[in-house]
């Protein structure tokens, strides 16, 4: 009896240290992931209303559900090719970083992925178009693909996020 009460608290709090989920999405061809933690929710592409005097990776404005949001283009901002927008594929993740609530363009969302400890492996050298310092780590799926694992958090500096706060 003390078994199985052991066995079934045990799991539940195995599976929250060992499976960390995360958010796939796609940028020029390559698969990121992002910790499910820090997705409040996925929109697909609406209007943006652009802000002048802004770097180019600040898209504008868009008023969701009365709240108002500032976007960026995650391409733009880890120094990939500008891609034209898919309406039917082209997504918002929007996302909590430090109490800011923050939209991030990408070319298409995949699905949500859980990785067991055993699956990333956080010392890399990455030879990936976006810079290492954004990158925490790299996941090996089931079909021996590659995610890497996004900080979203640090691909914008601390004069971005007083933009960002400033605009918003």
């Amino acid at each position: 009896m003390s078994e199985e009460n052991g066995s079934s608290s045990g799991s539940d709090s195995g599976a929250v240290t060992k499976n960390k989920k995360f958010l796939t999405f796609c940028l020029a061809e390559e698969k990121y992931g992002i910790p499910l933690s820090s997705v409040k929710e996925v929109i697909g592409i609406v209007d943006i209303t652009s802000v002048p005097h802004v770097p180019n990776f600040f898209k504008g404005l868009i008023n969701l559900r009365g709240k108002i949001i500032s976007i960026i283009d995650l391409r733009i901002k880890l120094g990939l090719p500008k891609a034209e927008i898919i309406p039917k594929k082209t997504t918002i993740i929007i996302t909590e970083i430090d109490e800011l609530t923050l939209g991030a363009i990408v070319d298409d969302v995949q699905e949500v992925v859980g990785f067991e400890k055993d699956q990333v492996e956080n010392s890399i050298d990455v030879q990936s178009k976006v810079s290492r310092d954004f990158i925490t780590g790299v996941a090996k799926t089931n079909t021996k693909k590659l995610i890497l694992l996004l900080d979203i958090g640090k691909t914008l500096s601390i004069s971005d996020m007083a933009l960002i706060k400033k605009q918003a």
